[in-house]
């Protein structure tokens, strides 16, 4: 995603102004010539030699792509740094190029694609996202290659650099020619169901020219495997790690790739999206050995462990109001505004539903009762606060500075620290040898009008002195799910408004059936539907318009609150990063290579704010720890972001780990899947008269390693609870067979995963009777 643009390419070459040239030095505006084509970013100068062979070649794949009505085009990006030289180039050509007074655009096509010589072409969509990252190779091998994607298997001379900076790499290094064949066939099954992988052999036997040979010795070398043996090496140059299994006889290239895929090889190849890089002591004298921005749990956790290998550090946690102007103490979102007051108003809202079930087990319930908002939000932030003050004394007893001030970079090595959000706020700067990142995520706002000054969010609910009253909760996030199901267990009528899908990123069965339960239990749904303004009225109460998402009469509903849940934003673009040329994702997320650095190597992230993590508060608390374990203590081990348990606490809780089924079939491919289910319906439901068929179940296995469970899914309640138990069975790569050897506790929901019989494949009911 680092080499990609942040926003479609064509809209940043319109916000920009940039237009193209072409050998007349006419001025064409990309949209016109570029809009749904596949675009070929020629790199090359006046002065390389060989780029005058290869643009030939290039012309030629150009007009037989014409000829055959393919969609092609190319752009020249000269390296000339004088303009009478790239003149001179484009005056010959017939391509349409990035014009000389663009130089810094052309600057940053090339530092983007890491291109470090030319010729060089990248194939792209005209959105900008590159098709082709692998070389010329397969361009060269003309027109019918279009649109010019490498083969799922190469040999290792085609193997371009670029994917070495990209992609994990898997090489089968083969010392006889006839020994390759079933490797080959092997590789290609491999790569058909692993294509964000580059797979590629190399024969030893057979000749190659010097520069291949050269970087064959080196791979070899960085994996520690010996000439004139036959291995596969697994390589993420981005994390910087590899590893290598000798021989290769059939199936073992498999087994291999499965180790790393499950998980087992993950802290010797990582995830990383950039580099690691060394991060060695400059000799300097700091204020602090660690500063960490951020007070939330990751910030919290990373800080004490530091502290307690002996460092000075520092901790600056600093809340920036929310639209309607709430804030609150040390602690994160976790404390204060997310995990810990929505357990306890979910909590709150599963205590009514026992008062109904009370009546059924022999209480005799003749008063009616009501519910008090004001009394359950003075509680929960009476505990928040008790939280806040014991962070606050935490801190003080490991000795970390706690710094309530705003803090963002005034250099590399400096922080400025502002203390308030207004003009007038003192100022002070203080400096680290290093820095932790852990500033977490925000609420997003929609740009529907009336919203951001009407609305609020997760920031605010919790501390709400009046109760919210109607309802409307736009979102279909964990958060707009699990906040519009307490709501409506406490008595307020609720509607869910959602644009498309339930729980993106979860299983989609799962989801779908959350959905159906709160819509049976009285919350109401608006799916398919988008929000276009937002208006106060005169009694105070919001009129909210809203259309189908893909156009249609507008309709409206008016209530006393709207509740925006629609995802969340990192909070880096307030910390001065951009002076410090730091790496981000599309959405604004820091890049991180496998031991959470970022592109400047003393500084590292942790948390929500890192981009591809888990937004979990145990994740960040693990990853802090583990970040100071390294950085002070000598520790080797990585955070391990695979299998991690996590729980939406919706009225009927989800429990989950590891693989949703749809993620699972596009992994591994369906026929490698076996899905066992089951709905139930916990004893104490029974006399309820509750809960009969909404409770569900399943596992989700791989049948290549032996019905390995890489899926685990419940739905019922105290789902949390049975999800974390598991979770350990599952690190350890338990199988189907080790949950039905497991013995059940009885009468428990928990039981049920290990009475599983029922396969999705086998079109049987998975309802089930009895106890």
């Amino acid at each position: 995603e680092n080499m990609e643009p942040k926003k479609p390419f064509l809209d940043e070459l319109e916000e920009d102004y940039v237009q193209l040239t072409n050998s007349g030095n006419e001025m064409i505006d990309p949209r016109s010539k570029l809009a749904g084509k596949v675009i070929g970013f020629y790199f090359t100068s006046q002065s390389c030699v060989p780029c005058r062979t290869f643009v030939k070649k290039l012309e030629g794949i150009w007009e037989d792509c014409k000829k055959a009505g393919k969609e092609f085009e190319v752009v020249l990006v000269s390296q000339d740094y004088a303009k009478e030289a790239y003149q001179e180039y484009i005056s010959h050509s017939n391509f349409y190029a990035i014009p000389f007074e663009e130089g810094a655009l052309r600057k940053q096509l090339r530092e983007r694609w890491q291109v470090k010589s030319w010729p060089w072409v990248v194939v792209t969509d005209d959105k900008g996202k590159v098709i082709n990252p692998k070389g010329n190779n397969q361009l060269l091998a003309g027109s019918q290659n279009f649109p010019f994607q490498p083969p799922l298997v190469q040999k290792f001379s085609d193997v371009a650099p670029l994917s070495l900076n990209k992609q994990i790499c898997f090489f089968g290094f083969i010392q006889k020619g006839t020994d390759a064949p079933p490797v080959v066939e092997e590789l290609k099954s491999l790569a058909q169901k692993n294509k964000d992988m580059v797979f590629a052999y190399h024969i030893e036997d057979e000749k190659h020219p010097g520069s291949v040979k050269k970087m064959a010795m080196k791979m070899r070398k960085f994996s520690k495997v010996k000439d004139s043996v036959s291995a596969y090496i697994l390589i993420d140059v981005v994390g910087r790690i590899k590893h290598h299994v000798l021989g290769i006889e059939k199936g073992k290239a498999t087994q291999f790739l499965d180790k790393f895929i499950t998980g087992d090889l993950v802290e010797k190849v990582g995830t990383g999206q950039i580099p690691a890089q060394a991060d060695p002591d400059d000799g300097k004298v700091y204020d602090y050995d660690l500063f960490v921005i951020g007070g939330g749990s990751g910030g919290l956790s990373c800080s004490k462990a530091a502290a307690k290998a002996g460092k000075k550090v520092a901790v600056a946690d600093f809340v920036r109001p929310s639209p309607p102007g709430t804030t609150w103490g040390l602690g994160g979102t976790c404390v204060n505004v997310g995990c810990i007051p929505k357990k306890l108003c979910h909590t709150a809202a599963l205590l009514g539903e026992s008062l109904h079930d009370a009546v059924k087990y022999g209480w005799k319930l003749e008063k009616k009762h009501d519910h008090s908002w004001e009394t359950l939000i003075n509680n929960v932030q009476k505990h928040i606060g008790s939280l806040n003050e014991g962070y606050e004394a935490q801190l003080k007893e490991k000795t970390v500075e706690y710094i309530n001030a705003f803090a963002s970079f005034k250099d590399a090595h400096t922080v400025e620290l502002k203390y308030g959000w207004g003009p007038d706020a003192k100022v002070e700067t203080k400096t680290a040898r290093r820095f932790v990142i852990a500033c977490g995520g925000r609420p997003r706002y929609p740009d529907a009008p009336g919203l951001k000054e009407h609305a609020i969010s997760s920031d605010d609910i919790f501390s709400l002195k009046k109760a919210p009253g109607k309802t409307l909760v736009i979102g279909a996030s964990y958060v707009a799910l699990e906040c519009a199901g307490f709501l409506t267990g406490l008595g307020y009528d609720t509607t869910v408004m959602v644009r498309s899908i339930f729980l993106r990123g979860f299983d989609q069965q799962m989801a779908n059936r959350i959905g159906d339960y709160m819509a049976k239990t009285g919350t109401k749904i608006l799916k398919g539907f988008v929000p276009t303004k937002c208006e106060k009225l005169d009694d105070g109460k919001l009129k909210v318009s809203y259309t189908p998402r893909g156009g249609g009469d507008e309709s409206s509903v008016v209530v006393d609150t709207v509740l925006l849940a629609v995802g969340r934003v990192p909070e880096t673009k307030w910390l001065g990063i951009d002076k410090l040329g730091m790496k981000l994702d599309k959405s604004g997320k820091i890049l991180t290579a496998t031991n959470e650095q970022t592109s400047v190597p003393h500084i590292y992230a942790i948390g929500d704010c890192a981009s591809e993590k888990l937004e979990l508060t145990p994740v960040a608390i693990q990853a802090g720890k583990m970040l100071a374990a390294r950085l002070f203590e000598r520790a080797q081990a990585l955070m391990r972001y695979d299998l991690v348990p996590t729980t939406v606490f919706t009225p009927l809780e989800y429990g989950a780990i590891g693989y949703s089924e749809e993620d699972a079939y596009d992994k591994f491919g369906k026929e490698n899947i076996e899905v066992y289910h089951a709905t139930y319906t916990p004893l104490e439901m029974f006399v309820a008269e509750r809960l009969s068929g909404d409770c569900y179940v399943k596992l989700v296995c791989d049948k290549r390693r032996g019905e390995t469970v890489i899926g685990f899914h419940i739905l019922g309640p105290h789902a949390g609870e049975i999800t974390q138990g598991f979770a350990l069975g599952m690190k350890k790569g338990a199988t189907k067979g080790d949950f039905d050897m497991l013995v059940g506790i009885h009468p428990t929901a928990a039981e049920e995963l290990t009475t599983l019989d029922v396969t999705k494949a086998s079109g049987e009911s998975a309802e089930k009777s009895g106890c």
